[in-house]
């Protein structure tokens, strides 16, 4: 047989081989044990929009920055940083009393503590990240601000809270906010449309969701499932 006609042939076998499907962006959904199961109810909303997503309750926040590095989608609802002082903001705490921080000036809360600000360019492909906890938007001199150092660090879309949120309501914002998403909303509606949707939630009033902010690309849709442009 001819050289041209093997090389015909291999060209054949490559085209009936089946395409390689690309492997789903992950999605990591943290809670503690006072905000579950909002973290597995999360995942299976993100499942429905074809991401890999799974769930943790009371992981240790070493986990949780190890995969925020190879996620489209990070989800902490939790409780953030409040110093007795009254300084507050900028970190989410896990288990053991460890903590993601967006940034020291010295100051060390916890036993173990992992920085945003040491990321580089790791977490560069985040498409959304979602700290439902208190004062997560709030810049604290202490740590720095934990939505403006994700974003810094090429996060498309962070959401957070400037304010204290009660738990129950928070754990019917999320419930409602990924619903959303699911069904379509942009991150925008998405988030102001659940905070409606929990005030007539026991206990009634808004309890500190109607304190989010968002920065980046927040009239994006979550659909198709991808990573963030950087």
């Amino acid at each position: 047989m001819k050289p041209w006609i093997y090389m015909l042939a291999a060209l054949f076998l490559l085209a009936a081989l089946p395409a390689v499907a690309s492997a789903a962006p992950p999605a990591h959904n943290y809670d503690c044990s006072d905000t579950t199961p909002t973290a597995y109810d999360a995942r299976v909303d993100q499942a429905a929009m074809y991401y890999s997503s799974s769930s943790s309750t009371n992981a240790h926040a070493s986990t949780a920055y190890g995969q925020f590095r190879s996620d489209a989608v990070f989800f902490f609802n939790g409780h953030g940083l409040y110093y007795d002082d009254s300084h507050k903001g900028g970190g989410i705490k896990f288990s053991s009393k460890s903590w993601i921080l967006a940034d020291t000036d010295g100051h060390y809360p916890g036993n173990d503590r992992y920085y945003i600000t040491d990321y580089g360019t790791d977490i560069r492909d985040v498409l959304l990240a979602v700290y439902l906890a208190c004062h997560t938007s709030h810049y604290n001199p202490y740590n720095g601000d934990l939505l403006q150092q994700t974003m810094n660090k090429g996060a498309d879309i962070c959401l957070g809270f400037d304010g204290e949120v009660e738990v129950e309501n928070g754990k019917c914002w999320s419930g409602s906010f990924w619903d959303r998403l699911r069904n379509g909303e942009t991150v925008a509606s998405a988030a102001s449309n659940a905070k409606d949707d929990c005030y007539l939630h026991w206990p009634f009033g808004y309890h500190g969701v109607d304190t989010y902010e968002i920065s980046g690309s927040y009239n994006s849709y979550l659909t198709p499932a991808r990573y963030g442009v950087y």
